[in-house]
Formats: structure tokens, C-alpha cells, sequence
């Protein structure tokens, strides 16, 4: 598998991984600094847009380039929105960054404000049923598996 880059914006450092790490740091595109005021929500460009290729490809298997947040930012309130894109997508990356603090945060140039993980996908049959079968928790859901 290979993943194409075509950088938007030239003074983009290259995306970079360290050895043994699953993501790819995405930074700022930006010309300024960029205030989020406290509470409040910023699409950030990335200033490149990608392809993935030689990935296997299957009525079941595809592959998906998902949106993290990064630990470091998450840890002082700023969160940046996961997502998923689709390898169809050609055009440029962006990042809705949340500021979770009580006070404006700043993101400056070229700043690291999330991830990208390629992942694969299976993609099942999709069968439409009367029933599904039972199991011991059924239908219960948001924390009905207790705190323990």
C-alpha cells in the first residue's frame, strides 16, 4: 500500500511517522495565528490532499483514513474531531479543533493539531432479517455494563 501526497501549501513539513508509530501528524495550514475563542470550534486546513493506493480492493475489504486527535492537545482541552474519510477523496484535508477550555487558545503556523491512520475496512453482506440472535446483554446499551 502507498499513500500519495500532494502537498497544497510548499512550506508544509512533510507528513512524518516514527518508526512504530500507526499515525501521521497533520499540522496547521495556516498564514497566521489562529484564536479559537474559549468553548468554540475551528476547521483548520492541512494543506495537502492524499491517495491511497495498492490496498487490497474486494466487494469486502477497502480501506479508510481516519481523523485523530493528538494526546498532547486532548491532555490541555483542545480536541480535534474524529472523522473518517473516504479513499475516494481527493481534495484537501480539514479539521474541525475544538477548544474545550474557558479561555481562547492559540494555534499557531504549521502547528501539529491531529493524526491520520490508515485502517483497513471489511465491508460485510448486508442481509435484511426478522430476528437477531440473543445474547445476554440484548438490547440494553449506554452503560448497562455497570462501572465495574
Amino acid at each position: 500500500m502507498k499513500m500519495c501526497v500532494k502537498y497544497l501549501n510548499k512550506k508544509m513539513p512533510a507528513l512524518t511517522s516514527k518508526d512504530g508509530d500507526s499515525g501521521y501528524d497533520i499540522r496547521a495550514s495556516i498564514d497566521d495565528v489562529l484564536t479559537i475563542p474559549a468553548f468554540g470550534i475551528a476547521t483548520i486546513p492541512a494543506g495537502f490532499c492524499l491517495e491511497i493506493t495498492d490496498y487490497p480492493q474486494d466487494n469486502n475489504m477497502s480501506v479508510e483514513i481516519q481523523i485523530r486527535p493528538r494526546s498532547g492537545m486532548t491532555k490541555n482541552g483542545i480536541v480535534a474531531q474524529l472523522g473518517t474519510v473516504d479513499v475516494s477523496y481527493r481534495g484537501e484535508f480539514k479539521v474541525n479543533v475544538f477548544n474545550f477550555n474557558n479561555h481562547p487558545v492559540e494555534i499557531a503556523p504549521f502547528d501539529r493539531i491531529a493524526q491520520i491512520v490508515v485502517c483497513p475496512v471489511y465491508k460485510p453482506e448486508v442481509l435484511t432479517v426478522d430476528d437477531l440472535s440473543e445474547t445476554e446483554r440484548g438490547a440494553n446499551g449506554f452503560g448497562s455494563s455497570g462501572k465495574n
